[in-house]
């Protein structure tokens, strides 16, 4: 879509974002390594220009969770370690081909894996993940011994790492983080009884990293964090905001007293009011849940949402903007001081779906000092 067409965009700031990836570096020292989540579109920043600055930048681990994603990322020049980490299950082949490294948690993974290895006479890197108590993916302890025994079978993998992904590491209760990771390192403890010497361990998320220093190991995966929004509160490390959504006012029109706005009329003036009309609606990933439950930025100034937002469209009260709002004047939805944890609260979500909620009918525009740009 063409951007100069519409006036509805993200911008994102690559320079914040090497920034953001600089500071959370110094922090955590030179002993832990960075992975950058950059699944869903990186969080819906763009995965292709984002990945390539924080390349620039000194990072060398990527995460991503479909083949697809890994493949991409290495079409647009990207090195380094890209880690699948939703598995390689419907193609192994096009992994390999690629140079991605599969997270393994079942055998016949393993072995569709280790058959590929044996074929091209090399080994497969290969990280495995053990459930400490997600319940998502990973090998269920119970059964991580007899895993490890069938593993050993399988002479052409390279067990480089081991992980497991906490539950409510952003939670302020820390019981069960710090249950789970006793239960990694019993795992870990299994797997060095049975000659596994995975030199990379990983467990934290953002919120696990900064929190705490115990839990770091050679590698954590950043995501939240990189792109500028702090994942706990009281956040140790100045983050600033990568992503910035504006578009321009459409039309403005005066509207009397009692007058009712919108789908279902949700919203009815108890004055004569300006109302501005936006060309954003849910379509666009602005959320339906925020209809009456949110503001925008016009001259600085906070406007209410009025109604209930559209699919194409949404309405925003200026009747008592300070500067006379009129069509072209730019609005911001996110960024400065309306953030992605603002917009979660109010629509009872979190960050990570408002930022990946953002639909590829907005276009993204970068801007900032990233070579490949």
């Amino acid at each position: 879509m063409n951007p100069t067409i519409r006036p509805t965009h993200a911008q994102v700031d690559l320079d914040a974002l090497r920034a953001n990836y600089a500071g959370l570096s110094q922090f955590l020292g030179k002993d832990v390594a960075i992975l950058a989540a950059v699944k869903g579109d990186a969080y819906g920043h763009g995965a292709e220009e984002v990945s390539r600055a924080l390349q620039e930048e000194g990072c060398q681990d990527f995460g991503v969770a479909l083949v697809e994603e890994g493949k991409a990322l290495r079409d647009a020049g990207v090195r380094g370690r890209i880690l699948c980490l939703g598995g390689v299950h419907k193609g192994p082949e096009e992994a390999i081909a690629h140079e991605l490294t599969p997270v393994v948690f079942d055998i016949e993974s393993a072995k569709q894996l280790d058959a590929l290895g044996r074929t091209r006479g090399k080994p497969v890197s290969i990280h495995l993940k053990v459930d400490t108590g997600m319940g998502r993916l990973g090998v269920m302890l119970a059964d991580w011994p007899a895993f490890l025994d069938r593993l050993a079978n399988c002479a052409f993998l390279d067990v480089e790492g081991v992980l497991t992904h906490f539950s409510d590491a952003d939670e302020a209760e820390d019981h069960f983080t710090l249950e789970q990771h006793r239960r990694f390192l019993d795992a870990i403890d299994s797997a060095k009884e049975r000659a596994f010497h995975p030199p990379v361990l990983h467990v934290a998320n953002s919120a696990a990293a900064l929190r705490f220093p115990g839990l770091r190991h050679q590698m954590v995966r950043m995501g939240l964090a990189i792109y500028g929004v702090p994942p706990i509160a009281d956040c140790p490390v100045e983050l600033k905001q990568v992503m910035r959504v504006r578009t321009e006012v459409l039309t403005v029109k005066n509207i009397p007293a009692n007058y009712g706005l919108s789908y279902g009329r949700r919203w009815k003036s108890s004055r004569p009011s300006r109302i501005a009309t936006l060309p954003v609606g849910y379509a666009d990933g602005y959320f339906r849940a925020l209809s009456n439950n949110a503001e925008v930025l016009i001259a600085g100034h906070r406007c209410p949402v009025r109604g209930s937002v559209c699919m194409d469209m949404m309405m925003v009260d200026v009747t008592d903007c300070p500067e006379r709002v009129k069509e072209g004047d730019e609005a911001v939805l996110l960024g400065g001081a309306i953030s992605a944890d603002e917009l979660a609260k109010r629509a009872g979500t979190i960050p990570y779906e408002i930022l990946t909620g953002l639909s590829g009918r907005v276009p993204r525009k970068f801007q900032g000092s990233a070579k490949s740009v």
